[in-house]
């Protein structure tokens, strides 16, 4: 009969019906894994959960098939995302930002000094941390109490992070490699805790130095370029010396201060994602393999660009992701071991 719902259609409407809460991707997996012999591809079961959900594409968002029951993702925001879909991966991508006390010292001068190891009166600790892992709303933060900042023990608050760097896969923060980890692993040994298990790191810092030519570095004059969300306004030392007074207040405002950070950190990021090479192979990290993955979103969304990339050895097909715009190459060259006879190669040094 004309417009009758197939089994495998009537099957995604009732995963959707019981599992509301997962994401697009995570339920297509589970209804593939459970029904196997209903389906072909998971694409065509994600293709369903899509269309069910209002996710398809503007028409089928408006036919949704109950909209009390679904609520239709927005692609024609104001401001647009910087992608079409939030792709579920068993990756755990961490983003952070610590606040620290600064150095305190005696000094001769407030030009061009140099600080002797003696001249110093207390060394700097850690004051806040926030994090948040991507595309969740949840930020974790902490601070010290103004009894902590007084005695300048953080070990109550870095026993927190750590146990949050040491689940995830991936660590993003601006600065990562040169502030936020190395001050953060002396925290972790100066408070008697192990190594977190190894993470991979993405400096958005050192990726905008290497791809732009911006006036400033600094996240919110980026930020501003961007059209993206701006850090939190404060006083600057005025509130680092409370803090360090053991002003509550003062405490609260920086860890506020701290959380907003990371929020929209995680917008810069996600704004750049395609200029950051390399990028963890995000496709290493989805489970049920099917086809050819974004190696920065894990999208399937791709398609070839009609060039290849050339190495000195071989040439690739190369392909765009249609989810967050990044590049990249196959594995496999266009040329094989026989047509490569005859290849020379120049002397590199």
């Amino acid at each position: 009969m004309a417009g009758q719902k197939s089994k495998a259609r009537l099957l995604c409407e009732d995963y959707c019906s019981q599992y509301k809460k997962k994401k697009d991707m995570e339920l297509a997996k589970l209804i593939f894994k459970e029904n196997r012999r209903q389906f072909r591809t998971i694409e065509q079961v994600r293709d369903f959960v899509r269309v069910i959900r209002g996710h398809h594409g503007k028409r089928n968002r408006n036919e949704a098939s109950d909209k009390t029951q679904y609520t239709a993702t927005t692609y024609d925001t104001n401001p647009p995302k910087r992608y079409k879909e939030e792709v579920n991966t068993s990756a755990k991508v961490l983003i952070l930002d610590i606040e620290t006390a600064p150095i305190k010292a005696y000094m001769w001068g407030i030009w061009n000094q140099n600080i002797g190891l003696n001249q110093i009166v207390h060394d700097w600790f850690c004051l806040t941390w926030a994090a948040k892992w991507l595309f969740e709303d949840k930020v974790y933060s902490a601070r010290l109490t103004p009894a902590e900042a007084k005695k300048q023990d953080d070990k109550r608050i870095i026993k927190g992070i750590w146990e949050m760097v040491n689940k995830a896969d991936i660590v993003i923060a601006h600065n990562a490699e040169k502030f936020d980890m190395p001050k953060l692993n002396s925290r972790f040994i100066l408070n008697g805790l192990e190594p977190p298990l190894p993470y991979q790191t993405i400096d958005t810092l050192k990726h905008i130095r290497r791809q732009f030519g911006f006036t400033s570095n600094k996240l919110d004059y980026v930020n501003k370029l961007l059209n993206l969300p701006r850090k939190k306004e404060n006083e600057g030392m005025p509130m680092w010396i409370k803090c360090l007074e053991g002003n509550n207040d003062a405490l609260q405002e920086m860890v506020d201060y701290n959380v907003e950070d990371v929020r929209i950190l995680e917008e810069t990021y996600l704004t750049i994602r395609a200029w950051i090479k390399p990028h963890p192979n995000m496709g290493l990290f989805i489970m049920d393999e099917v086809q050819s993955r974004c190696p920065s979103c894990g999208s399937m969304e791709l398609k070839t660009v009609g060039k290849n990339y050339v190495t000195p050895a071989n040439v690739y097909e190369m392909f765009r992701c249609d989810n967050c715009g990044s590049t990249g190459r196959q594995r496999v060259a266009v040329k094989n071991i026989k047509a490569k006879t005859y290849l020379l190669q120049s002397i590199p040094k």
